[in-house]
């Protein structure tokens, strides 16, 4: 297969919007759209053995991640992406539709990596799989035809990721908020596995399904769709989002932090300067750096 195009913020080049997609809108973009590719996320395969929305492939999230020199659960490489998304299909001018069973953060931490290389098109379904059947609408057990592409030409935006390094030069500015978006009880140090327990020295804790309501659809399975704008701008813009400052996410394993990532950028469009550090806890505690408490 040939090498993608790899172009490094040295030409004008644009970066699209992370879009949520209606369970009704997908449908009728389905029918009217050839140039798709929707991306079942879901945890299991046997779910999507099941049934599983038209046209839709099957992959494991975690087949984008990897470790990174000895540490595990980073966003694979570059190269090796670009290289999976051609091997689903997926080119540049491709529309990506993503989607698992409750509408988490999963599909927005593969989002968050679409946007890293400024692909145009990336939807995430609204409520996932569960609110698609909340509108009963069609699905099947057949397996799309997927014929592989060339990728073409992509910019890796670095002003949207933090690495450890930018976390420890970040720790001694002012201008910077850390954002957790962990359990309470994670923020606390009152739970988890990792060698040191607590958060970021400074940390401010969001957990990320306090932007969202729970629903649950008429087969019992319960989804989440996100609150009104009204209702949760009030606690970013109290801790100074949107006000020159530069946010950096992070939690577990910079899964859920996806989630904020969208809230606070795309939904609620408070600033840009919004960075998701993917190595998260799973990283910072393997360090000697300041923690709480």
């Amino acid at each position: 297969m040939k090498v993608a195009i790899f172009l490094l913020i040295t030409v004008a080049f644009s970066f699209a919007k992370i879009m949520l997609i209606s369970p009704k809108e997908l449908y009728s973009m389905l029918k009217k759209d050839k140039n798709v590719v929707i991306l079942d996320l879901r945890k299991s395969i046997k779910e999507y053995w099941k049934e599983h929305i038209p046209g839709a492939q099957w992959i494991h999230f975690e087949a984008f991640r990897f470790p990174n020199m000895g540490t595990p659960a980073f966003f694979i490489p570059v190269d090796i992406f670009v290289e999976e998304l051609e091997r689903l299909g997926i080119d540049r001018n491709t529309k990506v539709v993503l989607y698992d069973a409750e509408g988490t953060f999963i599909p927005f931490y593969i989002a968050w990596g679409l946007d890293y290389i400024g692909h145009p098109e990336v939807y995430v379904l609204h409520g996932g799989f569960n609110h698609w059947k909340d509108n009963d609408l069609p699905t099947t057990k057949d397996y799309p035809k997927v014929n592989p592409k060339i990728y073409g030409v992509y910019r890796i935006n670095k002003s949207i990721r933090a690495d450890l390094d930018y976390v420890k030069r970040a720790l001694r500015r002012k201008d910077i908020i850390f954002l957790d978006a962990r359990t309470p009880e994670l923020y606390e140090g009152k739970a988890g596995f990792w060698k040191r327990l607590g958060h970021i020295k400074g940390a401010v804790n969001r957990f990320w399904k306090r932007d969202f309501e729970e629903r649950v659809n008429k087969y019992g399975k319960k989804y989440y769709l996100l609150r009104p704008k009204e209702d949760i701008s009030i606690f970013y813009e109290s801790i100074g989002i949107g006000k020159g400052k530069e946010v950096i996410l992070y939690c577990g394993q910079g899964l859920m932090s996806a989630a904020t990532y969208y809230v606070i950028k795309y939904y609620l469009g408070l600033t840009d300067k919004v960075r998701l550090y993917d190595g998260s806890w799973n990283e910072y505690s393997q360090t000697n750096l300041p923690r709480e408490p």
